[in-house]
């Protein structure tokens, strides 16, 4: 066509069509914000027992107190404590504060979704990937807003290792090798649910690009420097992180609870919790697994020769690896172990959207199981008889003051409330867990068996000198204690406050 003969509006109807992509973007990030703040106020994300270590083991770490795991654990890294370090050095110890860092790798995760998606999907949707990973899945929200210790950094690190796979493959020299393993062995230290995804982009790497394997030396060297944390604790303690303790039995009990329900949940077909079915029918819901499944073949299939035939290598081998670690096969109430995941998922999914109206399809779909997920959650852990690690009180202040009244500053108490307390009151009352089934009382101190579980030592051993004490427990659960008879019977009288009963003597 010649220039005088163009097509004037052609511009102008580019812009427009560019501008509207822009205006959808902006709606689905106002939208993930939205739900954000919804979520933030409601009940599930109520600061719970972990949640309380967590910023506990904040307030030592600001004190020079560090350590290599969660305390009392061979496994789950401390980077994302350490990195609120400095946050609480400016701000002081807050709820608030201790969210900043999983709040900020979220959009971190965001970032390297998108520019994964560059690299593999095509540039709408690149954009439609980390649009769709800012509003599903829905229980997402509840480890990228809370304070969990390694989750949030996990999908971060999942994201990250998939944009140097891709940059390995694109120019495999020895400077993109190394910092592939630099950045495998952090994440490994922070936590070993990245191995099934960092396992199968190293076999896609070699696969792709042979010439990398010239540099395998480099990256094994860095990634013992990055694990290097991981690797010194577990030469002193007998590889305790490696202790994963499977079975036949339990392998094929995962393999099992992944497919249902824990896969539904993580998707959207099912909600968190309560299990409860995203489309009232359980033969639609199954038609819709089989449709996924299917789909997913083909394309598989067809993608088998590009860079997209990563992600799908990904979720295809993932669930073999998934089922090895024993823990793997406890919970089948929510999908935690898969969020590493979802950057995968996300790049999947937005592979449809090529047009506008299949980004506007995507994301409506996306954000209506976000919207009727979470209030079904919600139900179901406002719900008489949930358990108390699933809904804490907002505040602990009553319990606090009771406390203060009775002139007592150490406790034992149920896991859930003891950390709680202890991050709450900046350890001004030291609680400590104990689930010992044994207790004596030598000068009339009730002084319980010893707890092999107990977290921190030190707070253990500070309530056993403690002249006087406290045992602290649920309402809804203090009967099914052991030792609580015992504790009647030689004076220690229940106090009830709010949700909880306090056993203690009288001065």
């Amino acid at each position: 066509m010649s220039a005088s003969t163009a097509n004037p509006t052609t511009p102008l109807l580019q812009r427009l069509h560019l501008d509207r992509d822009r205006v959808l973007l902006a709606i689905v990030a106002i939208t993930g914000i939205a739900i954000r703040v919804w979520v933030y106020r409601g009940p599930l994300v109520i600061p719970n027992g972990d949640e309380g270590l967590v910023g506990v083991m904040v307030r030592h770490f600001v004190h020079g107190h560090l350590a290599v795991f969660s305390w009392a654990r061979p496994y789950g890294g401390t980077q994302e404590m350490i990195l609120t370090v400095p946050i609480f050095w400016l701000t002081g110890t807050s709820l608030l504060g201790l969210r900043v860092v999983p709040i900020l790798l979220s959009l971190v995760a965001t970032f390297f979704i998108w520019r994964v998606g560059l690299r593999t999907i095509g540039r709408r949707p690149a954009a439609v990937a980390a649009g769709l990973f800012w509003v599903w899945p829905p229980f997402n929200y509840l480890v990228l807003l809370r304070a969990q210790g390694f989750y949030a950094s996990d999908i971060a690190y999942c994201g990250l290792l998939l944009l140097l796979s891709l940059r390995v493959v694109e120019r495999p020299d020895l400077r993109r090798v190394a910092l592939w393993g630099f950045v495998f062995g952090l994440a490994y230290w922070q936590t070993a649910q990245i191995v099934p995804a960092a396992f199968v982009m190293t076999f896609w790497m070699i696969w792709k690009a042979p010439r990398c394997l010239r540099h395998a030396w480099a990256a094994a060297c860095t990634a013992l420097v990055g694990a290097a944390p991981w690797l010194i604790w577990n030469i002193g303690h007998g590889f305790e992180s490696l202790q994963q303790h499977p079975s036949l039995d339990t392998y094929m009990r995962s393999l099992r609870i992944l497919i249902s329900p824990i896969l539904a949940m993580t998707v959207g077909l099912r909600a968190p919790y309560s299990a409860t079915l995203l489309i009232p029918s359980g033969i639609v819901t199954w038609l819709i697994y089989v449709g996924l499944l299917a789909a997913f073949g083909w394309g598989a299939w067809k993608f088998r020769n590009t860079n997209v035939s990563l992600f799908y290598a990904i979720v295809l081998v993932f669930p073999f690896l998934y089922a090895i670690p024993r823990k793997s096969s406890y919970i089948t109430g929510f999908p935690q172990y898969t969020t590493v995941l979802t950057p995968v998922l996300a790049l999947l999914f937005a592979q449809v959207a090529t047009r506008y109206w299949r980004s506007v399809a995507v994301f409506a779909v996306a954000i209506l199981i976000a919207v009727v997920s979470i209030p079904r959650m919600e139900a179901w852990v406002r719900q008489p008889g949930t358990p108390p690690g699933f809904l804490s009180p907002r505040s602990f202040q009553p319990l606090a003051d009771e406390l203060d009244r009775m002139q007592i500053k150490d406790v034992y108490a149920d896991y859930w409330i003891a950390w709680r307390l202890n991050f709450d009151m900046r350890e001004r009352i030291v609680a400590v867990e104990n689930w010992s089934r044994e207790v004596t009382f030598p000068g009339g101190k009730a002084v319980p068996g010893v707890d092999p579980t107990v977290r921190w030592p030190p707070f253990d051993r500070q309530v056993r000198a403690a002249p006087r004490n406290a045992f602290v427990y649920w309402t809804e659960t203090y009967k099914d204690v052991t030792i609580v008879p015992a504790l009647v019977a030689h004076g220690y009288q229940p106090t009830v406050v709010g949700p909880w009963v306090i056993f203690a003597r009288s001065s």
